[in-house]
């Protein structure tokens, strides 16, 4: 970490080579690069981390991961109601019905939202207690900001990051980029921005003039917009980002597949 300084708009500043928002390393834990994959958890999950031009989270593996190909949230909702009791504003612990038996801190870093008198409040849970398939004590980060009335319907989401998997159904997202294969059950860092090299479903970007947006297949790999079909017929899929080099015909072989990721900066 260094100090600077612009004499001409007289302020201080300070360069650094990496920077951890968001999480921890966790006590006993050890430096995991980029491209390593850990059976043992280091960080907290969902930790950011921003170096050089790219961005990472921190991600717990939910099947078998392949490199460069992208993963996606295997999350699902939970819709349930607040326990049959008044919780006051300014408190900062609330109850959900959960007929789901849960590990403690299933919900840690995930969110809830609720219906409160037909208004609509999102909050970040800060963790969770262990939960036996009646009900789930929830922590927040942030007092209620009014009156939930007793058995208040709502919905209750995981950490993000806390279940990537490589899926082809259709019908999840895409929230990370694993730099390489990824066994089920460990840690890795997902690259959420940034150039980045990506597998290709069909026709490879950049073949034809004006193909520059890149989208993601349903199974992960890349998909040139030459290959998306009009929404009338097909439902647009989710956007990665953009193609970064130039391929001009002749010049770089018709096309590429360095990008520009653009998941979450």
């Amino acid at each position: 970490m260094k100090n600077t300084y612009n004499p001409d708009r007289k302020k201080d500043g300070i360069i650094v080579d990496q920077i951890f928002t968001g999480g921890h390393m966790l006590a006993g834990g050890t430096l995991q690069q980029v491209h390593e994959a850990s059976t043992v958890q280091n960080y907290d999950i969902g930790t950011r981390l921003v170096m050089d031009d790219r961005v990472f989270r921190y991600c717990k593996a939910g099947g078998n991961l392949t490199a460069m190909k992208a993963g996606h949230c295997g999350n699902l909702p939970t819709e349930c109601n607040t326990a049959a009791v008044e919780y006051k504003a300014g408190t900062y612990e609330i109850t959900i019905l959960d007929t789901t038996v849960r590990a403690v801190d299933y919900y840690k870093e995930g969110y809830i939202w609720l219906m409160v008198a037909g208004a609509y409040e999102l909050y970040r849970i800060k963790n969770s207690a262990a939960g036996a398939g009646v009900s789930v004590k929830l922590t927040l980060y942030q007092a209620l900001l009014a009156d939930v009335p007793a058995s208040t319907w709502g919905t209750t989401w995981p950490n993000v990051y806390v279940d990537i998997e490589l899926t082809s159904n259709g019908f999840t997202s895409v929230v990370v980029f694993p730099l390489r294969a990824v066994a089920s059950g460990s840690y890795f860092w997902g690259q959420t921005w940034g150039p980045c090299f990506g597998t290709v479903y069909s026709e490879v970007p950049g073949r034809a003039g004006g193909d520059r947006e890149i989208y993601f297949n349903i199974d992960g790999a890349l998909k040139a917009s030459v290959d998306v079909a009009p929404e009338s017929t097909n439902p647009i899929p989710q956007r990665a980002g953009f193609l970064i080099t130039n391929t001009t015909p002749g010049g770089a072989g018709f096309g590429d597949q360095l990008f520009m990721l653009q998941i979450s900066p």
